[in-house]
């Protein structure tokens, strides 16, 4: 029954991930990406916004407090799936630069390389880091040439199903104790319901729950021992109320004001000459693949027409299915 059900989920999981995949050109044509405009904007969030209309997301928000705009700040998610990406840059209205491993630049190369022209994201080799001092260096540099003032992390380091959390990794928290960073915790579920790699399946009309905990400055704190166990025990109820407390009457998450820039002129023209080239390519692969296509049932002959219909039932019947 498992291998029935990832068979019907496929069809509507590999439409999801092309059009992730390719999200910044498709965005870009119908100008949800606001990428000529010279004025104060926000592209990852416009990004991320977009893939969150595009997927019918909702997002119900437990407790009272929302997310720090303060400025500087380290903001802890919960690793669930590749949705994790435009959801918690969602939650965070694209104010923090993404934390991530390179490998996810080769799978996702499009939307990466624009988030880099943003600086809007930090690559980093996966591994033990032999120097924490030179790579903390390193990262205070990076964060000093971005154009957004938060930095978004994985403190669990995987990407987990589990109902519960993964243990916290301490090497950010070093980092942010070290620098006086403050630090909020927002931990939501669902977001593999949205979109997973693991289970192969995408569904729209997915209700997300989000808790936002107060912010964790390290100066009220005497040691790192005692900021790490006050971050895991936020942490924890944190995840308890996303995860355990009833939704019944909670409310939708308001964005409100979210912040926009002036990106500096390069930028804009990077950012410029990066999404129209997308485009390009993306006009390109789709040609190609229609001559592909098309050669492709040219070869089947007689057996065209069935072979046809029974693509179009299982694509639709997986389409279907990704709605309930």
């Amino acid at each position: 029954m498992s291998v029935i059900r990832k068979a019907l989920s496929l069809p509507s999981f590999l439409f999801s991930v092309f059009v992730f995949y390719w999200s910044l050109p498709f965005f870009a044509i119908i100008y949800r990406i606001r990428f000529i405009n010279v004025g104060k904007r926000n592209d990852m969030l416009d990004w991320a916004k977009a893939l969150v209309a595009f997927f019918h997301v909702t997002v119900l928000k437990q407790g009272e407090m929302t997310l720090y705009r303060g400025g500087r700040c380290l903001y802890l998610c919960n690793h669930r799936s590749w949705a994790d990406f435009f959801i918690d840059t969602y939650l965070t209205e694209g104010r923090a630069a993404l934390m991530s491993r390179w490998l996810v630049y080769f799978v996702f190369p499009v939307f990466c390389s624009s988030v880099i022209v943003l600086r809007g994201i930090v690559l980093f080799k996966r591994g033990h880091i032999a120097n924490k001092e030179a790579f903390n260096a390193w990262l205070d540099v990076t964060l000093g040439k971005s154009t957004v003032p938060g930095l978004l992390v994985y403190p669990e380091g995987h990407r987990s199903l589990k109902p519960t959390s993964l243990p916290l990794k301490r090497g950010m928290l070093h980092f942010a104790y070290s620098r006086k960073l403050p630090v909020q915790i927002i931990v939501t579920r669902g977001k593999e319901e949205v979109l997973s790699e693991k289970t192969l399946s995408a569904r729209w009309g997915r209700t997300l729950v989000v808790t936002f905990s107060h912010v964790l400055k390290p100066s009220d704190y005497d040691s790192f021992d005692a900021f790490f166990d006050d971050i895991q025990h936020k942490w924890d109820a944190c995840w308890k109320s996303s995860y355990d407390k009833p939704t019944a009457g909670v409310p939708e998450l308001s964005m409100k004001g979210a912040h926009e820039y002036d990106y500096p002129r390069s930028m804009w023209w990077l950012q410029l000459g990066m999404t129209l080239m997308s485009i390009v390519i993306l006009i390109g692969v789709m040609w190609g693949s229609w001559v592909a296509l098309r050669t492709g049932l040219a070869v089947l002959g007689a057996a065209q027409q069935p072979v046809v219909l029974c693509a179009a039932v299982w694509i639709g019947a997986s389409m279907l299915r990704a709605f309930f």
